[in-house]
């Protein structure tokens, strides 16, 4: 039997205090950097240089992005870099050297910059080819992209920052494929991937679509929780699966992109004269096209986050009937918490505006409550 984890939680509420006001701060500081960027003339300068050297326009936006992305991370980088390195660090979550937090921050920046500049070069060349119905295009071509990056991801993407190999435990990974078997909702296999290496915290996931879905645990799952425990973490994972959550997260979003770009379609007008642009599709002003989705998203982000909490709650739910072990799942989400450092108790307006999942006591409370039952 896995020995317990004591939750430190005075130790999880100073860790969740300042990971809150590190995200506002954070949030505070890019909508500034960006308006700082488009107001102060510096992104006519990058776009000007840009196009002087480059003849084509899909060239000139890239060219513009990597000007543009080196400036905005550099800005960044002090705040990241402390959320990210020295504050995990301190609260004994992380276990990645300086040079090892390096590495995988140039993989970060690597696969971001490749997959941002495909999306930025197909927003701009609907601005430019669709300018009526790019509202539209733009949306389909947001949900087509998402389901790619989701079929994709174990196979391309996964293995860049993680070594995945398959379970050796082969009763355990009988048992999960079983479950999945059970519950309608086929994986490959049972693969494991090595997050020790980098932190002391533990994860799951249901990852891909069709013939590349396949069950992931972590190293630090699969060492420090029970197998029972590793069913339910696994159920509640299938749930999301097995009440289509993640289509109907996939529409909900589709539809609230939808919106933001329609409202952008009608209300960027206003900001195009004034900022001395030639229209929308003028890549000079993308600091403010990114300030203002970024704002409409900060506007939804209470939304979506209820929605979310939903959709956990009726996951968390499907774990204790399918599994028929509430104490076994309430020892995991225990264990969770602890190795996650998690905020027993968060305040309500932390919830409401910065939770996607319900706090770790009351999901215990209610598998417990499941147990007496």
């Amino acid at each position: 039997m896995t020995a317990p984890i004591q939750h430190d939680t005075e130790q999880a509420r100073r860790y969740a205090r300042i990971r809150r006001r590190l995200v506002l701060a954070d949030l505070a500081w890019s909508l500034a950097v960006l308006a700082a960027i488009q107001w102060s003339g510096l992104s006519h300068a990058i776009a000007g240089w840009s196009r002087a050297r480059m003849s084509a326009e899909a060239l000139a936006i890239l060219g513009y992005l990597a000007m543009f992305g080196a400036v905005y991370y550099l800005a960044s980088l002090p705040l990241h870099l402390y959320a990210s390195f020295f504050l995990e660090h301190r609260f004994g979550l992380s276990r990645m050297t300086a040079a090892a937090w390096m590495r995988r921050e140039l993989k970060q920046i690597g696969v971001s910059a490749v997959l941002g500049l495909l999306a930025v070069e197909a927003l701009y060349a609907l601005l430019r080819h669709a300018p009526v119905q790019w509202p539209l295009y733009a949306t389909i071509g947001w949900v087509l992209f998402s389901v790619v990056l989701a079929r994709v991801f174990p196979t391309v993407l996964l293995p860049i920052f993680y070594k995945t190999t398959p379970l050796p435990d082969q009763a355990l990974v009988e048992r999960l494929l079983a479950l999945c078997r059970k519950t309608g909702v086929p994986a490959l296999g049972v693969f494991r991937f090595d997050l020790g290496a980098e932190t002391r915290k533990a994860n799951a996931a249901l990852a891909g679509l069709g013939k590349t879905r396949r069950v992931l645990l972590s190293d630090t799952l699969v060492q420090e929780f029970t197998p029972d425990e590793i069913e339910g973490v696994l159920a509640h994972e299938l749930a999301h699966h097995h009440y289509r959550h993640i289509t109907k997260g996939l529409l909900l979003a589709a539809a609230g992109s939808w919106i933001a770009f329609l409202l952008t379609d009608r209300l960027g007008q206003r900001w195009v004269g004034p900022l001395g642009l030639q229209g929308l599709a003028d890549i000079a002003g993308f600091p403010m096209l990114s300030l203002w989705l970024s704002v409409l998203g900060l506007a939804a982000l209470p939304l979506q986050n209820g929605i979310s909490r939903y959709f956990e709650w009726q996951a968390d739910h499907f774990a204790v009937a399918t599994t028929r072990l509430p104490s076994a799942f309430a020892d995991a989400l225990r264990r969770l918490g602890a190795l996650n450092l998690a905020d027993p108790a968060p305040p309500r307006w932390a919830v409401w505006l910065f939770y996607d999942h319900p706090p770790i006591t009351d999901r215990i409370r209610a598998a417990e409550i499941g147990d007496r039952h």
